[in-house]
C-alpha cells in the first residue's frame, strides 16, 4: 500500500499542477473551460431525469448529481470553482503570477458559463427533458431565486469549500478510484444539503431562463454574482490558504 502524502508533499503536487495551469495559452484555457461548463450540466440533468423518475429529490437523485463533475475532474477540463486552488497556491509562493492568475480565472470563468448556456439553450429548446424532469427542475431553480442575496452567498461559501476540496484530495489520491471516491462524497453534499454552485447552478437557472419562469436580471443579481461571490471566498480562505497555512506553518525555523 502506498504511504500517505503528508500536507508539505500535497501543497507541492497543488503549485506544480498550478504553475502547468498558469503555462496553458487563453485558446487551450477557453476550450477546456467551455468543455468543463458543458459536461457539469450533466449534473443539473442528472438531478432532474432521476428524480423524475424516483417521485422527486430523493437519495437517488442526489447520489447522480455528481456525474457532471466527475466528468469535469477526470477529464481534467478546467472548472473555475477548482481553480481557487492550484493557481492560488502558486501565487502564494510567487506574487509575480497575480496577473497570470487573474487571467486564467477570466477565461476559464466566461467559458464555463458559456458552456453552461449552450447546454441550457439545448436542452430547453431541443425537448429533451420529459415534461416531469422539466416541472422539478424549475421548482429546484425557484427556490433558488427565491432565497435572498447573502443566503446565497453563504451556500455558496460551503459549496466553493467542498469543490475547492476536490483539487486538494485528487492531488493527496495515490490513484483514480480515490479520486472517484472523494469527488462523488464530496460533491453529493451540494443537493443533499441545497448549497449553491456558480457553474452547475447556473446551468439549471439558464433552462428556467430559456424557459420563460426567471428573467436574465434575477439570474445575475439573485444568482450568479452571490454564488460566485460564496465559491470564491471558500475556495480561497477555507481550503488553499488554511491548507498553505497550516504548511508554511509547520516549518522549523533555522
Amino acid at each position: 500500500m502506498a504511504a500517505t502524502k503528508s500536507p508539505a508533499e500535497i501543497l507541492e503536487a497543488v503549485v506544480e499542477d498550478g504553475r502547468k495551469e498558469l503555462r496553458r495559452g487563453d485558446t487551450g484555457l477557453a476550450f477546456s473551460g467551455l468543455a468543463a461548463g458543458l459536461n457539469i450540466s450533466f449534473s443539473a440533468i442528472a438531478l432532474a431525469v432521476v428524480g423524475s423518475l424516483t417521485g422527486g429529490i430523493g437519495l437517488a437523485a442526489i447520489a447522480a448529481y455528481p456525474i457532471g463533475v466527475l466528468i469535469v475532474v477526470l477529464g481534467r477540463a478546467e472548472l473555475y470553482t477548482e481553480n481557487t486552488v492550484t493557481p492560488v497556491a502558486v501565487v502564494l509562493t510567487d506574487r509575480s503570477k497575480l496577473l497570470d492568475m487573474l487571467r486564467l480565472w477570466a477565461v476559464i470563468f466566461v467559458f464555463n458559463i458559456l458552456g453552461a448556456i449552450a447546454f441550457a439553450f439545448v436542452f430547453a429548446y431541443g425537448g429533451v427533458l420529459s415534461p416531469a424532469a422539466s416541472e422539478l427542475l424549475l421548482g429546484e431553480v425557484a427556490t433558488k431565486i427565491d432565497a435572498g442575496f447573502w443566503e446565497v452567498t453563504l451556500k455558496a461559501v460551503i459549496g466553493g469549500w467542498l469543490v475547492a476540496l476536490i483539487a486538494w484530495m485528487v492531488a493527496a489520491s495515490q490513484d483514480t478510484i480515490s479520486q472517484i471516491f472523494f469527488t462523488w462524497l464530496l460533491v453529493l453534499l451540494i443537493p443533499a444539503t441545497g448549497l449553491a454552485h456558480c457553474i452547475a447552478g447556473s446551468a439549471e437557472v439558464f433552462i428556467s431562463v430559456f424557459a420563460g419562469e426567471t428573467s436574465w436580471a434575477e439570474y445575475l443579481g439573485r444568482f450568479l454574482l452571490p454564488a460566485t461571490l460564496g465559491n470564491t471566498i471558500g475556495g480561497l480562505v477555507l481550503v488553499t490558504l488554511l491548507n498553505y497555512g497550516q504548511v508554511v506553518g509547520s516549518r522549523r525555523k533555522a
